[in-house]
């Protein structure tokens, strides 16, 4: 299969600090699965996008200024990530969709890892904008929930997983969602809005569960939100 993997920033740089057993865990799963299916790799913020995005606005209301901050934020947690790969990853981070497809020719055979693109969208419309300029049939979001839900679980007790989506209710989620720089959604609107033309499926996932992961990349049953499926 081919197929995008996006996980959020927290996943390997909580709050705590680096978890960099799971960091070496996730580039042995990736290089494992890569052996059987095309993988690229979309990282978010996380820590840095958000406390930079917090210092920053002390200073400025610009959403695009601070919505620059985040994606260096990523970028930044992709350039560890591809330290930590290693040999198995492609040495560049690509900053477009277009930058993403030249280094599939220059690196073959190497793992792309991405942060973030452009003001104005999340590192979720990164992850769709990869899938669909290089027909990836899935994408997956980790997050370091099991689903996706209809509020925040870390705050609601009676928060009610997602457990199906249609690509028209994902955008529906992502409309309603009425976003500043760097803060956290089930799917940004704009990846949304391609969700919806291009039909890529997508499972929304806790990121640490590496098993459940790989399920979903052999077209097992699995545990998580589906969308479009």
């Amino acid at each position: 299969m081919k197929a995008v993997l996006k996980f959020g920033g927290s996943i390997f740089m909580p709050e705590s600090g680096a978890d960099i057993d799971f960091i070496r865990e996730t580039m042995t799963f990736l290089v494992t699965q890569s052996q059987n299916h095309e993988l690229a790799i979309v990282v978010g913020g996380g820590k840095y996008s958000r406390e930079g995005g917090k210092l920053a606005r002390e200073f400025t209301a610009d959403e695009d200024h601070l919505d620059m901050i985040g994606i260096l934020g990523a970028r930044l947690n992709a350039a560890i990530l591809v330290a930590a790969l290693g040999d198995h990853a492609c040495p560049e981070i690509p900053r477009s969709e277009e930058e993403f497809m030249e280094l599939t020719k220059k690196y073959p055979g190497k793992i792309i890892i991405s942060g973030g693109f452009r003001p104005r969208q999340r590192t979720d419309a990164v992850a769709v904008e990869i899938a669909k300029a290089w027909g990836a049939k899935m994408v997956v979001k980790g997050t370091n929930v099991d689903f996706a839900y209809d509020k925040d679980p870390n705050e609601f007790e009676n928060a009610k997983p997602l457990k199906k989506l249609t690509f028209r209710e994902l955008q529906e989620i992502g409309e309603s969602e009425h976003l500043t720089a760097n803060s956290p959604t089930i799917m940004d609107s704009k990846a949304s809005e391609i969700l919806v033309k291009s039909k890529i499926k997508v499972a929304i996932v806790n990121g640490k569960n590496l098993e459940n992961i790989a399920k979903i990349l052999a077209g097992e049953n699995f545990k998580g939100t589906q969308v479009g499926f």
